[in-house]
């Protein structure tokens, strides 16, 4: 089969963006670079560029062994033991991205149910698919919003944490349980059989209807061979790097400007308000940090909703809690996208019925004038 010379153009355009942001030292670089790169490219050269959702789902395979692979029973303690912090933090997440929506509707005169889905962190792709369901939604607002918030909140953290902002706090070493690694296996066989697992792990999130499957597919059923004795080999790290190319470029090919005609009149309200909750998320990861023996780096990119694959990546890169931030990370995804979308549904609904009601009524008063 011969493959379109645009899937060449958009391989070097992301190996160029990555080497880019290489030498200048940008934190996430194979990641950032070429989602970067892919993204200016197309949109100041109009050229169609191709790179497969396979290619996508493949790097989120990698990803998604790599954090499931840092589980261990030590750590699956102290998220049991953290369980209702990372509640308190989901619904302190929602509630202020809900209020920042809120703002943005107002100052920005958009539509008030477009503006609150578009406000949700629950994923790019889950909460445009949750606005095409509700009737009236402008998915065009809704992709702008969350495709601003995944932009700010993967470029600003990494560069926030890359570069040492944090101070000494930041760097704080964790207190882990310490405890012996009961293995069986743990040889060059170990990587055809966690092939193997990775590969049945996306086949079955699928198939239930995980969210991201491809990535927490992976994740969990690796994790849980790793917790049932059997270590899950390191990887190199030209298959890490090459995992993020895969993802950022796919990320990158996304972002599409040209259908918002009127980005100018929401985007300063839409980019305050994704500052805002980069801030308001430094916040609550500092505050988790004063009750448990966390360093700063695992908690802000433990409550910083920016994408499990994304924040699991700079885990990686600054030598964070890689199980920890994947937990709070899958705890929040999994609490928005099965809890919330009921919840805006029904609120949403109650809304529309008032608003229909009011109308009513001044129609009955015109009348009777």
């Amino acid at each position: 089969m011969k493959l379109p010379y645009s899937l060449f153009e958009t391989f070097l355009v992301s190996l160029l963006g990555g080497l880019i942001f290489y030498f200048l030292t940008i934190p996430l670089a194979w990641l950032l670079g070429p989602l970067t790169a892919t993204m200016l490219w197309k949109l100041l050269t109009k050229r169609k560029l191709c790179w497969p959702s396979k290619f996508r789902d493949l790097g989120m395979m990698v990803l998604g062994y790599m954090l499931g692979s840092s589980f261990t029973w030590g750590t699956l303690t102290q998220i049991t033991y953290q369980l209702p912090s990372m509640l308190i933090v989901t619904i302190l997440t929602i509630g202020f991205s809900f209020f920042m929506g809120y703002l943005v509707v107002k100052g920005a005169r958009v539509d008030f149910v477009s503006g609150i889905i578009g406000s949700v962190p629950g994923g790019l792709s889950q909460m445009v698919i949750l606005g095409e369901e509700l009737k009236g939604v402008d998915t065009t607002i809704v992709t702008f919003m969350q495709t601003f918030r995944l932009m700010i909140v993967i470029f600003t953290v990494p560069f926030i944490l890359g570069h040492g902002w944090l101070g000494e706090i930041g760097l704080r070493t964790e207190v882990t349980p310490t405890e012996v690694k009961s293995s069986f296996l743990l040889s060059w066989y170990a990587y055809p059989i966690y092939l193997f697992i990775v590969w049945i792990g996306a086949r079955l999130g699928k198939k239930i209807g995980l969210p991201t499957a491809p990535l927490l597919g992976p994740l969990l059923l690796t994790a849980g061979f790793v917790l049932a004795g059997i270590q899950a080999p390191p990887l190199p790290s030209f298959i890490i790097l090459s995992a993020q190319i895969l993802v950022g470029a796919y990320i990158g090919l996304m972002m599409n400007f040209s259908s918002l005609s009127n980005w100018r009149r929401f985007a300063p309200y839409t980019i305050f308000s994704c500052f805002a909750l980069v801030g308001f998320s430094l916040l609550l990861g500092w505050l988790i940090t004063l009750f448990y023996s966390m360093s700063l780096y695992t908690a802000v990119l433990a409550t910083t909703p920016g994408g499990i694959a994304e924040m699991g990546v700079t885990a990686h890169e600054v030598n964070a809690n890689l199980s920890m931030v994947a937990a709070y990370q899958i705890f929040r995804v999994l609490f928005i996208l099965f809890l919330v979308p009921p919840f805006l549904k029904w609120f949403i609904n109650k809304v529309r019925a008032s608003s229909m009601a009011k109308i009513g009524e001044q129609r009955m008063e015109k009348t009777r004038i």
